[in-house]
């Protein structure tokens, strides 16, 4: 790897940069973030800053909206040790449900801003590779 503040200039592509900016976006970082910053012309210290930055405002972003319900796989491991057809079974199958209902569109969402992430990293990481 190259040492911080050593290594030549490389130019990013408007696409992969307007990614950024799109992903930043998505991830709710503050209108004055250096990641929604022209990031025409970058250095090795740059391209590890904006993926820093990027994981930083991934985790805020899954932390902040995380709903906070119950935990569905901790109710599906009671209803395991619930006697079917009962009454407690039968309010533990509604709350897993409710739960399951509240959580599955945060999943879903953060599964494409992950996969938004990836690709990014993976273009982040090859250009520090070819520095």
């Amino acid at each position: 790897m190259t040492d911080v503040g050593t290594s030549p200039p490389v130019t990013l592509d408007e696409p992969l940069v307007n990614r950024i900016h799109e992903l930043a976006r998505a991830l709710g970082v503050a209108s004055d973030s250096f990641l929604l910053s022209d990031f025409a012309v970058v250095d090795a210290d740059l391209l590890r800053q904006i993926a820093d930055g990027l994981t930083l405002a991934f985790v805020t972003h899954c932390y902040h909206h995380h709903p906070r319900g119950e935990n569905v796989y901790e109710l599906m491991a009671l209803e395991e040790k619930t006697a079917p057809n009962t009454p407690e079974a039968a309010a533990l199958e509604a709350r897993i449900e409710e739960a399951a209902a509240a959580q599955i569109p945060f999943v879903v969402s953060v599964n494409r801003l992950l996969e938004d992430y990836y690709r990014i990293r993976c273009q982040i990481d090859a250009h520090l590779s070819a520095l």
